[in-house]
């Protein structure tokens, strides 16, 4: 059952137009939920916030009970301000949310947010799934939003090996946005050290904005975040800004020169962001490189093309499954060398598809080029 005070702490959280009413000044010196509601209430007539109001009452403590009602009933935990169990960075931000709506763990241990654009390749794909799998076998909790592209990738690398993860909603906590994502959700769910959150009750939609305001939760719940690859108008840029705001450290990944998808990171990096071209430039930075040394990121799979790296720093071993673009690669080399035209033809994708991934396992050691042609190490 929902506790008198939980009401209130809903009640403030739904409040329209907080600011103009001082909600935030009061936050500082006030001792609960409840007082603090009733020296807003004294004041001055306060309502709901019109996008809740269009689902609840528009008085607060009527639609707060209302939610608190709904919250029960869909098996959602209500973490107010005031709970111990409130993550606490979350709580040094400006305007920190005053409740959040969990599905899942609520105890979040060493978090670290990965996020990028939407309009992901196989390569950033790749590289946002890879960081995210070895952070997590380090000892970190990936959070992300839940977003296509390389949110998508952060935390299925997390969930990979059954480590946790975070995905930060911007709609109320039972809704699926995107639709495409509905795996992803069901993923999360049934893992049992991993968290759905929201500070939107059930039942609200997203909107413009309510990416911006769940972008700020991304950055604040985190030690810090990486952006994999974003343009220079990417949602991924805000996200980093309110990390940079909320003192929390900023990593970039860097991509090619005249690359117009990366000029975000570029920028980042130009401006102090740390530059990652592998995982243990973020461990080093939280003096975990240890950690990752021991870290070995795979295990045999079914169906799948284990192969070890030649070179590189971590030696860890990379798996792709057979049917993937790296394992075919590797599998139609493994008879010989092979001129780049003649991989894409017999892999059957686009030259860029096939040259982007060709890159990825130069990187990774696993290949080496004589002019155009390829050959296995």
């Amino acid at each position: 059952m929902t506790s008198d005070e939980q009401i209130y702490a809903i009640a403030l959280s739904v409040i329209a137009s907080p600011s103009m009413h001082g909600l935030w000044e009061k936050l500082e010196t006030s001792s609960s939920a409840s007082s603090l509601y009733r020296s807003l209430a004294i004041q001055e007539d306060i309502t709901t916030q019109n996008c809740i109001a269009r689902r609840y009452p528009g008085a607060p403590l009527e639609a707060a009970r209302r939610i608190g009602e709904t919250a029960i009933r869909s098996g959602v935990a209500i973490v107010d301000f005031w709970d111990d169990r409130y993550p606490p960075r979350l709580k040094e931000i400006h305007q920190p949310p005053l409740v959040l709506y969990c599905r899942g763990n609520t105890a979040i241990e060493r978090p670290f947010a990965i996020v990028g654009t939407r309009k992901s390749d196989s390569l950033s794909s790749h590289i946002a799934w890879r960081i995210s799998r070895e952070l997590a076998g380090a000892g970190f909790t990936v959070v992300s939003g839940m977003a296509v592209g390389i949110d998508r990738e952060a935390h299925r690398g997390a969930l990979q090996d059954g480590y946790p993860t975070v995905g930060v909603l911007a709609n109320g906590i039972d809704i699926i946005y995107p639709v495409a994502n509905r795996d992803l959700h069901t993923a999360i769910m049934r893992s049992p050290r991993s968290t759905l959150l929201s500070e939107y009750p059930p039942g609200i939609l997203a909107d413009r904005w309510t990416f911006v305001r769940r972008n700020r939760i991304i950055s604040g719940i985190s030690l810090g975040t990486l952006v994999v690859k974003a343009g220079e108008k990417s949602g991924a840029l805000i996200t980093a800004r309110y990390a940079l705001d909320q003192n929390r450290e900023v990593f970039a990944c860097p991509g090619h020169a005249f690359d117009s998808e990366y000029a975000g990171c570029h920028n980042l990096i130009k401006s102090g962001a740390i530059m990652v071209s592998n995982t243990g430039d973020i461990l080093r930075e939280f003096a975990l490189w240890g950690s990752f040394e021991k870290f070995t990121a795979s295990e045999p799979g079914v169906g799948a093309f284990a192969v070890k790296r030649s070179s590189g720093n971590d030696g860890t071993e990379e798996e792709y499954a057979d049917n993937s673009i790296e394992g075919r690669i590797l599998s139609i080399l493994a008879g010989g060398r092979q001129h780049v035209d003649s991989l894409v033809r017999l892999i059957g994708g686009t030259a860029r598809e096939v040259n982007e991934t060709l890159a990825l396992l130069e990187i990774s050691g696993l290949i080496e080029r004589d002019g155009n042609m390829i050959l296995r190490r």
